[in-house]
């Protein structure tokens, strides 16, 4: 009998121990474990673009045509993976691997690594952020000439949980305008 409850004793008095242990191995996996995201900075505010990427979208001042270009994070960095226009002029690509398309526009496959990127939103241009098939009208949920910034970060865990995705903060924008 004294066996079987020294057993007992032993079982009950180590669960707190270990419930403690759960606890304080999840504190410190959400407050120092890092994660590196893609974020965009919209007005001083943050959220999340998704690793598999996005695309920006405008229309050209000068032709009147859409352009656009496709990004992805690779590491710690901005991979500007293609970009597809209707006409080469100013601004246009000198390098990258020349794509065959049926849709009419010239397609260059870049691959070409970024630190940042700086995009001002317009009304004149069009400026739209496409994310997961998703077009934002970025020109008419932002004031003119604000800047959108995206970048690569390294974040606490927390800080990834609590930012919104870049789709949920346009949502938002869009219900207020």
């Amino acid at each position: 009998m004294t066996n079987w409850l020294q057993t007992s004793v032993l079982q009950v008095g180590t669960r707190p121990a270990i419930q403690a242990g759960l606890a304080g191995l999840f504190f410190l996996i959400v407050f120092f474990w890092s994660t590196t995201i893609m974020v965009a900075g919209v007005n001083g505010q943050l959220c999340r673009l998704p690793d598999s990427g996005f695309a920006l979208q405008w229309q050209h001042s000068v032709e009147k045509e859409n352009w656009r270009e496709d990004y992805r994070r690779q590491g710690n960095q901005l991979l500007l993976v293609r970009s597809r226009f209707k006409t080469y002029g100013a601004g246009t690509p000198n390098n990258g691997v020349l794509q065959a398309g049926d849709s009419g526009l010239i397609d260059y496959r870049l691959n070409r690594l970024l630190d940042e990127l700086n995009w001002v939103v317009s009304s004149n241009v069009q400026s739209t952020l496409w994310i997961q098939g998703q077009a934002w009208p970025v020109h008419a949920l932002l004031d003119d000439y604000s800047t959108l910034d995206v970048h690569v970060r390294r974040l606490p865990l927390w800080r990834y949980l609590l930012m919104d995705s870049c789709n949920e903060l346009f949502r938002q924008a869009h219900k207020l305008r």
